[in-house]
């Protein structure tokens, strides 16, 4: 009986040291991580980038398993080809912006031209991030800090913090993961899939996320105090600017453009449009399909609102004009290619191979029939294009849906939460993508802090939705491994898996708006309740 009861005295000590009096240290640690997350983001990713790839790529550990993305290596293949005085496009499915080839070629001009110092051990300790290895993930990395930053200091200033009145209350470990200021944190600084996109290479930070959250930052923080006409003009402006950067960077944040006009031209005379249309009557539909004169009218009032309002007019023409002299720029120095494989290409991608899009089988099944028409006859080479161009065709009939969506979005979300309707905009178009990989999900989580503290988390529908997508991504994983890794013909599996995936993102979305909706529900009781 000793035994027995020497363990349970033990165990009930740890327990209460637990969820009474944690160790101090753990909990420093962890007040530490919410009062600077720059410093320890920044660490976690430096050690992340220098150790894994030396660990994995090298072979040291887990032979056969690389750490570097893929993507990295023709990020630095293209450098050091425009470091030789060629284009970046004569590497192989390098598909991006030129300047960023040119920017990751800087360091190795660099040392082709003798830079550095003559001591071959302080050149290794000074100039160890010019090597190629590291360059591009350092920049990377810097970036992805900068993203976490803007995404801490718009939660903080959304949110109505008590940290400071209990700072000094974080005694047990329990009571220090519940501060504010450390969950604020979690969403970007210490996400693991953050911190492993950026370190393995990826350019997603520093190419897209960044000028699209510095250009949220722009509209939604100079809306904090009382906007007027001029403030909001020149707001519009600069994130015309950075937007127009992100386009030309990554055609996906085009899908915005409406979204920024509408908050802009909701905050230079957002008290006039409440006086635009009669509210509906009880039980009328909100879409005026019925009703035509009232779908002119309604058309006739977006075309004001976006066009005819000045600031969102000069925030369009402003991004236009960025893209486009972006994109001139890019083909006077290299050419046409510039334009087609840094911009045209994108409108008809149909890659198959590491896709979690439920499109991804009849992809691949196309290309099959393609393959075998180019292999049995040169005389079937004709009914190849015509598949080519058939498999073309459909790519692009698949973004009318998106089109449809993002439209209704960008109208009836954005004027009154920007946020909300960016993240929307993001998940949809992701989700409905005939080619998802992991990166594109930094596209949507980036924006999801920013509104999230306005979305019922703990509701049974939201955590059965998030039960849901975790199984179904475990689904997938397991199959495509099947396929990928060990050559399994498991083909039909990994695309209903995918279906599936599709579906639960679906559900989650419908969880996220309905949660939104019965937050500010539930937020304006309160404060009937409080005025009565």
């Amino acid at each position: 009986r000793r035994p027995i009861s020497f363990f349970f005295v033990c165990s009930q000590l740890k327990m209460a040291s637990l969820s009474q009096t944690s160790p101090p240290a753990l909990v420093r640690i962890l007040q530490s991580m919410a009062e600077h997350p720059v410093f320890f983001g920044l660490i976690i990713r430096l050690v992340i980038m220098i150790a894994l790839p030396l660990l994995l790529d090298d072979g040291l550990l887990l032979q056969g398993v690389r750490y570097t993305d893929i993507d990295y290596d023709v990020f630095t293949d293209a450098a050091d080809y425009v470091a030789s005085g060629r284009s970046p496009y004569e590497r192989h499915t390098y598909r991006y912006t030129p300047f960023l080839a040119s920017l990751l070629a800087w360091p190795i001009q660099f040392q082709r031209d003798g830079g550095g110092v003559d001591s071959a051990s302080m050149s290794s300790l000074l100039t160890w991030w010019l090597d190629r290895r590291y360059f591009g993930r350092l920049l990377f990395c810097s970036a992805d800090v900068i993203c976490g930053t803007i995404i801490v200091s718009l939660r903080r200033k959304t949110r109505k913090s008590q940290y400071d009145e209990t700072k000094n209350k974080l005694t047990t470990i329990l009571q220090a993961l519940q501060n504010p200021q450390l969950i604020d944190a979690l969403w970007w600084m210490y996400n693991p899939l953050a911190i492993n996109i950026c370190t393995r290479g990826s350019a997603e930070s520093f190419a897209v996320i960044l000028p699209v959250l510095l250009t949220v930052t722009l509209l939604v923080c100079g809306n904090c105090g009382k906007a007027t006409r001029s403030s909001v003009i020149g707001r519009a402006i600069v994130a015309g600017i950075m937007h127009g950067v992100a386009i030309h960077s990554k055609l996906y944040p085009v899908i915005y453009t409406v979204s920024f006009m509408a908050y802009i031209s909701y905050q230079e005379h957002g008290q006039k449009w409440k006086k635009s249309l009669q509210p509906l009557a009880s039980g009328e539909s909100p879409f005026p399909w019925t009703d035509p004169g009232r779908l002119v009218i309604l058309i006739g009032l977006w075309v004001q609102r976006l066009l005819l309002t000045p600031s969102a007019a000069l925030f369009l023409v402003i991004s236009l004009s960025t893209f486009g002299w972006l994109t001139y720029l890019a083909v006077l120095g290299y050419g046409d290619v510039a334009l087609e494989e840094g911009f045209l290409y994108h409108f008809s991608r149909v890659d198959h191979r590491h896709n979690y899009s439920m499109h991804w089988y009849w992809i691949y099944l196309a290309r099959g029939r393609i393959a075998q028409s180019l292999s049995a006859s040169v005389a079937s080479s004709s009914s190849a294009s015509s598949s080519f161009a058939a498999m073309s065709l459909i790519g692009r009939i698949l973004l009318l849906p998106q089109a449809v969506l993002l439209l209704y979005v960008s109208l009836g979300i954005a004027p009154y939460d920007l946020s909300l309707a960016l993240f929307v905009q993001t998940f949809l178009f992701v989700a409905h993508n005939k080619v998802i990989t992991a990166q594109y999900f930094t596209w949507y989580l980036c924006l999801l802090p920013l509104c999230s503290g306005k979305i019922q988390w703990n509701s049974g529908r939201m955590k059965l939705s998030l039960a849901y997508l975790g199984v179904s991504i475990v689904t997938w994983l397991g199959s495509a491994f099947c396929l990928e890794m060990q050559g399994k013909p498991v083909h039909l599996f990994v695309w209903m898996a995918s279906v599936n995936f599709f579906a639960s993102n679906v559900n989650l979305l419908g969880a996220i708006l309905n949660g939104y909706v019965n937050a500010n529900e539930m937020t304006m009781d309160s404060q009937d309740k409080k005025e009565k």
